[in-house]
């Protein structure tokens, strides 16, 4: 274990150190891609902007050396599961990890940007001459990637209760216009209190349970009769 600690520690370094040397290259795309022509954003001191890039590097690290972690991580835990065991640990291992960079994807190039035309368009509308400041709008882009990549999970939760007969699916329907309702209150506690970024964070919340429900319902059937 403590080889493996290790062995992710110089992996997470490596990684930081090249992010830094290429960060000229990247970084400002990472930045202003999706960020519209006529929003400027702002630092209010020298030390604030270090600590930004610092940040902004080691987030980016981090992912790039998420895969190696999580093979070093099924590495360690590899030896103690037995063949059926290992095929469901790797299994649901890559779905969840596939779902959370496709989460993150749909935040960043379609959700985020439209947040910010959407606030855009009320200052216009208001006269208003918004100040972004970078500390903000960073922890907003931040937060809004996590939060779809964590959403986007709900598949991979859903399937594993039902694998383990946690959760019954025929009893779902019964139950949709409540899980529903519990969709909308939790897009409204995530996101500030709007009603269209509340729906936009619904949908895909609602889309995601009734997805699962259809991969249950194709995957049900051979757990039960290996049961």
């Amino acid at each position: 274990m403590r080889r493996r600690c290790i062995a992710i520690l110089i992996f997470i370094s490596i990684a930081f150190v090249g992010s830094y040397f290429t960060s000229h290259w990247w970084l400002p795309s990472f930045i202003h891609l999706i960020t519209p022509g006529k929003v400027f954003l702002h630092t209010f001191s020298y030390t604030e902007l270090i600590q930004l890039y610092i940040k902004v590097i080691f987030f980016v690290s981090v992912c790039i050396s998420s895969p190696f972690v999580f093979y070093q991580i099924w590495r360690f835990i590899v030896p103690g599961l037995r063949q059926h065991e290992r095929k469901f640990v790797w299994r649901y291992s890559l779905g969840s990890l596939i779902l959370f960079v496709c989460g993150i994807l749909l935040s960043y190039f379609l959700v985020f940007p439209y947040i910010i035309q959407w606030s855009y368009r009320l200052a216009v509308v208001m006269h208003i001459q918004p100040v972004i400041g970078m500390r903000q709008y960073l922890a907003e882009l931040i937060r809004w990637l996590l939060t779809f990549g964590v959403l986007f999970q709900i598949p991979i939760i859903l399937h594993g209760l039902a694998y383990f007969q946690i959760f019954d699916v025929t009893k779902y329907r019964h139950y949709r216009k409540y899980i529903y309702f519990i969709s909308f209150v939790l897009a409204s506690v995530i996101a500030p209190p709007d009603l269209m970024l509340n729906i936009i964070l619904t949908l895909p919340i609602v889309v995601l349970f009734e997805l699962s429900m259809v991969l249950v319902r194709w995957t049900n059937h051979p757990h039960a009769s290996h049961k």
